[in-house]
């Protein structure tokens, strides 16, 4: 995790020599491609130095159909979501594709979304899933040696979500120019982002499920633009989850889907 960190820090610190602070959305999102390479190789070299295969995190064949499954699921609850949101609020809504992104605030181009889309889904969200749920979490319940399996599972999952939330101070402070003040706040809900993503992970076993909600989180596939101050709305986000965890553990018994933390628990 410090190559991880220090190469973070580095990325960051070139991006802003190379760019300037007023970089375009286009090019922030373009610099993930190399920067994520990079991430993958040292998350690749720490998987074979300490022998972790990809089926023990999460990662095989036969998750990748329920986990796809349930983010489409999630995918399309959340638009209705955002629509019924909209129309409570008495706003006008209007559709089409990333319709969220193409309208006030953001006003992208479908250049600059499509580029947004590719390098969150193929770079952010699964590189930091491999490094913070995949490796660090597992790694510090295994560390940890005091207590019951679930008292070591919380504890660890809350100190990966402070963990992944102080790595992005770089990129809040260089890239995307957080003001100081608000700081805190940006680090507490990457905190709790954090400790949702693990909590799923967790109570699933398939890493596949938070490397996709990883990725709908950072970029939101909304293809309805409800208006300004209606999405994100975390309580909302949360109930969502929750609802996902539940029915997820429940056609996960009756479908016999691998989730070694039922078996845990059982």
């Amino acid at each position: 995790m410090l190559a991880f960190t220090i190469w973070v820090m580095i990325s960051t610190t070139t991006f802003t020599w190379l760019f300037g602070d007023d970089a375009s959305v286009l090019v922030e999102s373009l610099w993930t491609i190399p920067s994520g390479l990079v991430q993958f190789g040292i998350v690749a070299a720490v998987y074979r130095y300490d022998g972790v295969t990809l089926n023990e995190i999460g990662l095989s064949r036969r998750l990748l159909r329920p986990a796809a499954i349930a983010v489409v699921g999630v995918i399309v609850v959340i638009n209705a979501v955002v629509v019924g949101m909209g129309l409570l609020a008495g706003n006008e809504i209007s559709f089409g594709v990333y319709a969220f992104y193409q309208s006030d605030p953001f006003n992208f181009s479908a250049t600059v979304i499509a580029a947004g889309a590719f390098t969150t889904y193929a770079f952010t969200g699964p590189v930091e899933e491999l490094a913070f749920r995949g490796y660090l979490q597992n790694k510090l319940i295994s560390l940890f040696e005091f207590s019951s399996l679930r008292v070591r599972t919380a504890i660890s999952i809350v100190v990966t979500g402070v963990i992944f939330s102080a790595l992005h101070i770089p990129v809040e402070l260089l890239v995307n120019g957080t003001p100081v003040s608000q700081l805190a706040g940006t680090l507490v809900l990457l905190a709790l982002s954090g400790t949702i993503f693990g909590t799923i992970y967790a109570l699933t076993q398939n890493l596949y499920l938070v490397v996709f909600l990883h990725g709908v989180g950072n970029f939101w596939p909304l293809m309805v633009d409800p208006g300004q101050g209606i999405w994100p709305n975390y309580i909302a986000l949360l109930l969502v989850y929750l609802a996902l965890i539940v029915v997820y553990r429940w056609v996960a018994v009756r479908a016999s889907v691998p989730t070694p933390s039922l078996a845990a628990a059982n």
